[in-house]
């Protein structure tokens, strides 16, 4: 007899429910937890899950070159990349595997598939009779996503870089006056607050803005392109769900990224989160420096 839900559920989803975005809590968690099953019931290797969602991903993107029914396939495919994505963590943690060399190909995984798969919905728009510009958008939206992450993970690469391998922190640590034997993180090391799905502006911008939830949209702008034949959108000249969705990205990503940028940098994202991972891993206080 195979493992029971809940304690997939207990073991495999509940230790980084803290982590999870609304793609996760809306439907990535609920649909993931099956393949799971059946990796867990089989011992399957969550390499296979890795090795599977960048396939799903190359094929997805690739197929969003093509019209109707071959982009509606990519964007199912796509869907199932992030889907994969989410069993081959769910495995190893059920399995208690941890790969570091697999972890960094997953984090280049996404920084491929995800620009792909904007170029390729941009191209397959482009060669089906389209103007040009959802070529311009598709680059918009690939270069917002990536650079949005890299904002995102510059703290936690650059602590690996020159701490972890370094030993600057430690070095810090016994230099400094105020160091302590028990963690004393300043008050701008707390760490952030989990996501959680509530009826309020936060969530719906995290749906309109996020990847993962643009493939389910992707997937029905697809199914629909299939359903009519040649829709008019007037004003954009296309005749296609697909380069409408391509156009809502295009703009909205490289806005979102400026406005998260703007907050990055007002907030000391930065400095506070840096602070945060040296207060954790060495056990020593970093004084907050007066602002002026």
């Amino acid at each position: 007899m195979g493992a029971s839900w809940n304690e997939l559920r207990r073991v495999c989803q509940l230790p980084v429910r803290a982590g999870n975005d609304v793609a996760g809590l809306l439907f990535g968690d609920h649909a993931s937890l099956v393949i799971t099953k059946v990796f867990v019931d089989l011992n399957l290797s969550p390499n296979y899950a890795s090795v599977g969602f960048l396939v799903a991903g190359l094929l997805g993107a690739g197929l969003q070159v093509g019209t109707g029914a071959c982009a509606l396939a990519g964007a199912v495919l796509l869907v199932l990349y992030y889907v994969l994505d989410c069993v081959d963590g769910e495995v190893a943690r059920w399995q208690k595997v941890v790969n570091v060399h697999w972890g960094y190909f997953d984090y280049l995984f996404h920084m491929l598939i995800k620009p792909l798969a904007f170029f390729g919905i941009g191209l397959g728009c482009h060669l089906a009779g389209d103007t040009t510009w959802p070529l311009v958008a598709a680059f918009a939206a690939a270069v917002s996503t990536l650079w949005r992450k890299i904002l995102i993970e510059i703290p936690g690469i650059l602590f690996l870089k020159d701490v972890l391998r370094k030993g600057t922190a430690q070095r810090l640590a016994d230099a400094s006056p105020n160091a302590t034997s028990s963690p004393m993180p300043s008050s701008g090391g707390k760490a952030p607050e989990p996501f959680r799905l509530r009826a309020d502006l936060v969530t719906l911008r995290a749906i309109l803005t996020n990847f993962d939830v643009g493939l389910l949209f992707l997937t029905v702008a697809s199914a629909l392109d299939v359903a009519f034949d040649a829709p008019n959108f007037g004003p954009l000249g296309t005749h296609s769900f697909r380069a409408l969705w391509l156009a809502y990205y295009g703009a909205l990503l490289p806005l979102d990224f400026l406005d998260y940028l703007v907050t990055y940098l007002r907030k000391r994202h930065f400095s506070t989160e840096m602070t945060r991972l040296l207060s954790a891993a060495h056990d020593f206080r970093a004084e907050e420096r007066e602002q002026r």
